[in-house]
């Protein structure tokens, strides 16, 4: 490669690089990222891999490599956070109650994740130039560099960057090896299975990725040449099973060296004479005793999903592993976590509540994250084998099948998934979507119509960079102009395909510089810290992501009120959906039950309405749902108002007087409805 070709590989992806890191300082904490630094942390201080074992052993001592030069402090082994494997306590006081320094420790661990960002553009460049020339390399590397999606988590100290390049690095390596079984194409497939297997625990899906290739290459009836030390063979017909059987086996068998190296090849997750354990016991997350799960709601109306909760496939393979020490605990513990995760979780997609998803969340999220011009060469890219410059068909459709079998699997799962919280479940897929675009730069350099195909595919990457600047600093809540006004995308999605917790400190600017002096209040999605930040709020419903005490159902007055996109529409409280008549039910009912508890002589145990004594949990649980349907009344009152402000498309923020509080909190339900109606108007 020339060495202007190589310079402007070279500073794009550090360009790449420097647009990723560089807006660290507008992003407090993410929700995910205080618990990968600490069990990171963690893993390097002392061995131990009882800290959130789910999540990836390499992504997290990846970014947490640097961090014990920064950190002063951290949990000893005996902290009751660590012994009980409450990473999120852990990673609380690693950032906030010790004397570190937060922002250094996640400024460190992102620039790292960053480096994997760029070795994921400098392979979808590689790969692509190998497919389609240089013209094809860099039309893939511009998508890559200037893609919001691919920035947004590489500035981000989480596992999805590493899992993207752990797919696209074991794909390649997979790939080579069908061709060519060698000593070093076998060591590489090998070690890139190991890095996908320590980086992420969706690496199950690359499964019947390498099934479905290792079938196609033996229905190609093409000789599979081997070469192992000085002996040289081409094998035809079955012979070629047997060897890419051999092969397989040879390279998953380093993979499980991969995976045991990375726990020290110590079987148990904590070092001998540690006490502690796993946050959830082994009976819990290998469903030994089944049971139905559901999601008790403040209306106290019969669940309106129930997930069956019995042990499967995966419980089977991991409970024969962990009996016979086949593979170290933390990752066998972490990979039936994330199997019974993966049955349910509530999410909220375009004002709808479930526990096991919607097929349409992952087509939707993709249409309106990803870039209109990238879109458009996608559309673009279909149809250029049909006219574009010649190349045998079967040729190009076995140089592009790994890519396409890997878009299929992967779209599959997700158009199946339960878990729908994110968009950044499907960053795997985008290397091998901008490889594949890399066609339409092939084919602007040669056939009849290079010109203005040319200039077709030169457009859409200027208009996608311009796509990147204009939403720069805000990756994460970045969407294309299919999703409207930007301040209404929070009504199709929340959680980190919009608001992670991340725009802290834009909230604490905007305060400083119209609500000094004001009182505040604040129902925050995230782990970030409002008081670290510099905001000293009253926090409301947020009981989830709160570990400093608060008083619970605190006193809610007029002032200015910020509240989460995910907390708007309570996601995580026990009020969801649309107010109802269950709901002020039990609402009215347990206002009552509080004048009640406040008319009893202090000192006195708690009681119910008629007398009877309430058990500690009972009086807790009274007033957690009481707290939470406070706030959705409150929610109710602002849903069709436009907020006064809005940080970062993730944080809200409504100035309400003293009468419009009591007026949502207290009205008669035909008034507030009416009230919440006519806000629409404002």
């Amino acid at each position: 490669m020339p060495a202007l070709r190589r310079a402007a590989v070279v500073l794009l992806l550090a360009l790449f690089w420097w647009m990723a890191v560089s807006v660290t300082g507008n992003y407090c904490t993410t929700a995910d990222e205080i618990s990968h630094l600490a069990a990171g942390h963690a893993y390097w201080a002392d061995g131990t891999y009882n800290l959130q074992p789910e999540n990836g052993n390499f992504p997290q001592r990846w970014a947490a490599l640097s961090l014990s030069a920064l950190a002063r402090n951290f949990p000893p082994p005996d902290d009751p956070g660590r012994k009980a494997g409450d990473v999120w306590r852990v990673g609380f006081d690693y950032f906030y109650g010790l004397g570190n320094a937060p922002d250094a420790l996640l400024a460190a661990g992102r620039a790292m994740i960053a480096l994997l960002g760029v070795a994921v553009a400098a392979l979808i460049f590689f790969w692509s130039r190998s497919l389609f020339g240089n013209a094809g390399g860099f039309v893939s590397l511009l998508l890559a560099v200037f893609c919001p999606v691919l920035l947004a988590h590489a500035g981000l100290a989480t596992s999805d960057m590493a899992a993207a390049l752990g797919f696209t690095v074991a794909l390649l390596a997979w790939w080579r090896m069908l061709h060519r079984i060698s000593v070093v194409r076998v060591l590489a497939a090998g070690g890139a299975l190991g890095l996908l297997a320590v980086a992420k625990f969706s690496c199950v899906l690359f499964a019947p990725i390498a099934g479905l290739l290792v079938a196609a290459r033996l229905l190609r009836r093409t000789p599979l040449p081997v070469a192992l030390g000085g002996w040289r063979i081409r094998l035809r017909g079955l012979r070629r099973a047997a060897a890419l059987a051999g092969g397989g086996l040879a390279a998953a068998a380093l993979a499980v060296g991969v995976i045991w190296a990375s726990y020290g090849f110590r079987y148990a997750a904590l070092p001998p004479g540690t006490p502690g354990g796993f946050l959830q016991d082994w009976d819990r997350v290998l469903m030994t005793t089944p049971r139905a799960l559901v999601i008790d709601m403040a209306d106290r109306l019969p669940p309106q999903e129930t997930v069956q909760m019995t042990p499967g496939l995966v419980q089977t393979l991991v409970t024969f592993a962990h009996d016979h020490r086949l593979l170290p605990e933390a990752w066998l513990y972490g990979l039936a976590f994330v199997e019974r995760s993966s049955r349910f979780r509530m999410a909220y997609f375009a004002g709808e509540y479930r526990l096991t998803g919607w097929w349409e969340f992952f087509p939707t999220a993709f249409l309106l994250k990803t870039t209109l011009p990238a879109l458009g060469l996608l559309l673009l890219g279909a149809f250029v084998p049909l006219w574009g410059p010649r190349m045998p068909r079967g040729r190009l459709a076995w140089r592009l099948l790994p890519l396409l079998t890997l878009l299929a699997v992967y779209g599959a799962f997700a158009l199946t998934s339960h878990l729908n919280i994110g968009h950044r479940h499907l960053l795997p897929t985008y290397p091998a979507l901008y490889i594949l675009l890399g066609i339409t730069g092939w084919a602007s350099c040669a056939g009849a119509r290079r010109r203005a195909l040319a200039v077709v595919v030169g457009l859409a990457l200027v208009w996608h960079a311009g796509e990147s600047l204009r939403a720069r600093p805000g990756y994460l809540a970045s969407f294309n102009e299919l999703a409207g006004d930007p301040g209404g995308t929070h009504q199709l999605f929340v959680d980190s395909t919009l608001d992670w917790g991340q725009d802290l400190p834009g909230l604490k600017a905007w305060l400083d510089a119209h609500a000094r002096g004001e009182k505040v209040f604040i129902s925050y999605f995230g782990s970030g810290d409002p008081e670290f930040e510099g905001i000293h709020a009253t926090r409301v419903a947020d009981n989830h992501f709160d570990l400093r005490p608060h008083p619970t159902v605190p006193l809610m007055t007029g002032g200015v009120w910020c509240l989460s996109a995910t907390m708007l529409h309570r996601s995580y409280t026990t009020v969801r959906g649309p107010w109802s008549g269950a709901y002020e039910r039990e609402y009215q009912r347990l206002t009552a039950w509080l004048h009640h508890l406040n008319g009893q002589p202090k000192g006195e145990p708690p009681t119910a309405t008629d007398g009877t004594p309430l058990t500690a949990k009972q009086f807790a649980d009274s007033l957690f749902d009481l707290e939470h349907l406070r706030f959705a009344r409150l929610c109710h009152f602002l849903q069709r108002r436009r907020p006064d402000a809005d940080i970062g498309h993730s944080i809200f923020i409504y100035r309400l007087s003293d009468a419009e509080v009591s007026l949502a909190l207290f009205a008669e339900l035909p008034l507030l409805n009416a009230a919440a109606a006519a806000q629409s108007a404002r």
